[in-house]
This record gives structure tokens, C-alpha cells and sequence, in this order.
């Protein structure tokens, strides 16, 4: 080449304007397509048994409705370590959420077990379990919105519990 300089400033030029119009492209995205762009897609390249995974685990993870995201944070948050993921308790001497009778017929046992904790024998779907379960420092708005959130998964028969019922409660138990 008789102008390596000539060569490399035009070269720089050139890649310097598609890098511009990459970023000008970006810019004009709404911002979850920006982000998309700049995160490779899950379905091209890299591994695919991984994509395939990561794509399966989100197809299977259930949507949680709009009205229950509260409650599963604060079950994320200060249950699930114990209660699991699927809410059937996460070894043999926690008790499941799940389809659990302790709570199927007064939905205030749950609001209690949740604001004042357990100690001692309790018996869930005919096993007994002798543990400790603390109570949460929790306003009554996240009582309520856990218990509504437990109250309609892992199978049990749905529910509400109102932040005033909470209050209600923890008014009658002083």
C-alpha cells in the first residue's frame, strides 16, 4: 500500500461513522428495545442448551396477577427461605403453605401467624411441626398483601385479607 496513513485515517473515519449511526439508532429506541440491543438475545449465540434453559425457566415461571406483586415481595423477601419457592416448606420440619389446611378456614390464622410468629405444636395437613416461626416487623399493609398473596397461590383456594382487617386484629390482641 503506497498511503498506510491515508489507509487508517479513512478506515477510522468510517468506523467512527457507523458507530454514530449505531448510537444515534439506540437513542432514537424506546428503552427496553435499547437495552435489548445492547444484551445479546438469549436465542443467538452463546450456548445454546443455556438459551434454551433460561428461555424454558421463564416460559415456566407462573405470572403473578398485578394484585398479588406486593405480597410476593414481601414473600420473597421473608418467607420463601423457609417456605420455599413452591411454598411447600423447604425441608421436613417447616410446614407448606401449600394447600394448607392451618389457614383454609380462617384466613385470620394466617394474618396471625404472620404477625405475632408461632411457637410450639402446630398441626398442618395432618403432620405436626414444633418449631418457631418469628414475626415480622411488617406494616399492616404488607400483612395483608402476603396473606392475600399465599391466600391465592400454592394451590390454596384464594382469599383477601384488607390492611383494615389487620388492623383489627392486632387492635384486639392488645
Amino acid at each position: 500500500m503506497k498511503h498506510p496513513l491515508s489507509a487508517a485515517v479513512i478506515l477510522g473515519l468510517l468506523l467512527t461513522g457507523c458507530n454514530t449511526q449505531e448510537t444515534q439508532a439506540n437513542q432514537s429506541q424506546p428503552p427496553a428495545a435499547s437495552q435489548a440491543a445492547e444484551r445479546p438475545s438469549e436465542n443467538s449465540g452463546g450456548n445454546p442448551a443455556q438459551n434454551a434453559q433460561a428461555s424454558a425457566a421463564q416460559n415456566a415461571a407462573p405470572q403473578v396477577p398485578e394484585h398479588l406483586k406486593a405480597g410476593k415481595a414481601v414473600y420473597d423477601k421473608r418467607c420463601k427461605a423457609c417456605h420455599g419457592e413452591d411454598g411447600l416448606g423447604s425441608n421436613a420440619a417447616l410446614p407448606p403453605l401449600g394447600k394448607s389446611d392451618y389457614f383454609a378456614q380462617d384466613k385470620m390464622q394466617l394474618v396471625a401467624s404472620v404477625a405475632k410468629g408461632i411457637r410450639g405444636k402446630i398441626t398442618v395437613n395432618g403432620k405436626e411441626y414444633d418449631g418457631i416461626m418469628p414475626s415480622f416487623p411488617l406494616k399492616d399493609e404488607e400483612i395483608a398483601a402476603v396473606s392475600t398473596y399465599v391466600l391465592n397461590s400454592f394451590g390454596n383456594a384464594g382469599g383477601e385479607v384488607s390492611a383494615k382487617e389487620v388492623a383489627d386484629y392486632r387492635a384486639g390482641q392488645k
